[in-house]
């Protein structure tokens, strides 16, 4: 057996799906090596046995088998690292006994689904098409819809192995060279572990410990391509449909597909309304807390003698409630994702009426909360990333922490630490409180 190939195969630990084939080729005595849980057979056939074997040698008597095969495109393999590889992207390898390289060849099973919106991205407006799980196709939607000759693509093998194949997108002269080469040099140093996707490497990209998300992902090829005509870095990597995007600004998690095919009145008017949803997850659980602990002399009296009569039969402080009525909607919420959708929507429903009643009626919350909690939670969901959404969900709890302690004074301390480690905090050198900047701009 060939050496190289040979000590690919004790790597490999002698695994029963890697198949190895000796055959003769034009008189030279050579093995096949593939691994058949990857490589589609009708596509071995084509390229070995039928393109191959069909060649005739004497049409080029002056070319060794080595040569035919290096021209027929071929790719050479001369360690054992590259030939796993190789492998694992569902090639083949051949080996002769008179050379010491090995030639791999495509022969990759291919299970691509069909192009999809993605489900967790939905649009009113906009292509109905996102991201699938396999690294060219990816590569190839992003390249008809942005259709410029500038685009580059910059393939790294990442992972502790090196066996995973990422790919770093870019247009040239609208990309900052710096914002480029920090994130080639990131992800070339993420070395650690066997297992990559893109949660990996957005703990890998993110440099600035922080409660705000630093690194953007998205399904959607629209968004994707937007944001590398402005200057944007895409990474993506093989086997997975979520596009990552650096660096990322707070204005970037509030951008929704809507926003940039519709008009500039109507993009703002969304925008703006966002922008109320964000204020109402962030601080009406906090200021309600603050106003019936501290400050109830700023409500018209009526009003506080309601809210006070509401909370007699509630038996612990208003922050203990805030944690359980925020705790079961988020229960509810993720259980809502996780079901099929025939059931979500009653679930969702029927869930949040019954067991809000039933709280209210046993005395653990007050029906003020409940409006209270449902507002912030209506908030919550105009945010249109998943992303910020948690994050608002950690400041949240701060906030309401500080108006349990010390009122309004408490928020306005909680708010003016978020926004200084906000105005300080520069991923890939860019303030995040500020919209990315193209070179060309």
């Amino acid at each position: 057996m060939h050496k190289l190939l040979e000590q690919i195969q004790k790597e490999l630990l002698h695994t029963d799906d890697l198949i190895i084939r000796p055959f003769e080729l034009h008189g030279a005595q050579a093995q096949l090596m593939y691994i058949e849980t990857l490589c589609d057979k009708e596509k071995l056939e084509v390229s070995v046995f039928k393109q191959w074997f069909q060649t005739n040698s004497s049409a080029y008597p002056n070319l060794e088998v080595n040569q035919l095969l290096t021209a027929a495109n071929n790719d050479l393999i001369s360690t054992s690292l590259d030939g796993i590889h190789a492998l694992m992207q569902g090639k083949g390898l051949i080996g002769f006994d008179h050379s010491e390289d090995l030639f791999a060849f495509n022969a990759e099973l291919s299970n691509v689904r069909s192009i999809q919106e993605p489900a967790n991205e939905l649009s009113i407006v906009g292509e109905r098409a996102g991201f699938v799980e396999h690294l060219t196709v990816n590569l190839n939607l992003i390249r008809i819809r942005a259709s410029v000759k500038s685009f580059q693509v910059s393939y790294l093998s990442v992972g502790k192995q090196g066996t995973h194949k990422v790919a770093i997108v870019w247009v040239d002269g609208i990309a900052e060279d710096q914002i480029v080469q920090e994130t080639i040099s990131r992800l070339s140093a993420f070395k650690s572990s066997l297992e990559v996707h893109p949660g990996k490497l957005q703990k890998q990209l993110t440099a600035q410990k922080s409660i705000f998300p630093q690194v953007f992902g998205t399904e959607r090829i629209d968004i994707a391509t937007s944001l590398l005509l402005q200057g944007r870095v895409a990474i993506l990597c093989d086997q997975s449909s979520t596009c990552l995007i650096v660096p990322a600004s707070f204005y970037t998690f509030l951008k929704s597909a809507d926003a940039i095919l519709l008009g500039f009145g109507t993009a703002w008017l969304l925008q703006s309304l966002r922008a109320v949803g964000l204020f109402l997850s962030l601080y009406i659980c906090s200021l309600y807390i603050a106003t019936t602990t501290f400050h109830h002399e700023i409500l018209p009296a009526k009003m506080t003698i309601n809210i006070k009569s509401s909370l007699e039969n509630v038996p612990y402080p208003p922050i203990i409630e805030a944690i359980i009525m925020i705790l079961i909607f988020q229960l509810i919420a993720e259980a809502t994702i996780r079901l099929p959708s025939q059931l979500a929507q009653m679930v969702g429903v029927t869930g949040g009426i019954i067991i809000s009643e039933s709280l209210v009626k046993i005395g653990f919350v007050s029906n003020v909360f409940i409006v209270i909690v449902s507002l912030s939670m209506i908030g919550s969901f105009m945010i249109p990333t998943y992303q910020m959404r948690v994050s608002t969900l950690g400041i949240q709890v701060l906030l309401l922490i500080g108006a349990t302690v010390m009122g309004f004074y408490g928020i306005m301390f909680v708010t003016i630490a978020i926004l200084i480690h906000f105005f300080t905090l520069e991923p890939f050198g860019v303030p995040y409180c500020m919209p990315v900047r193209s070179k060309s701009k």
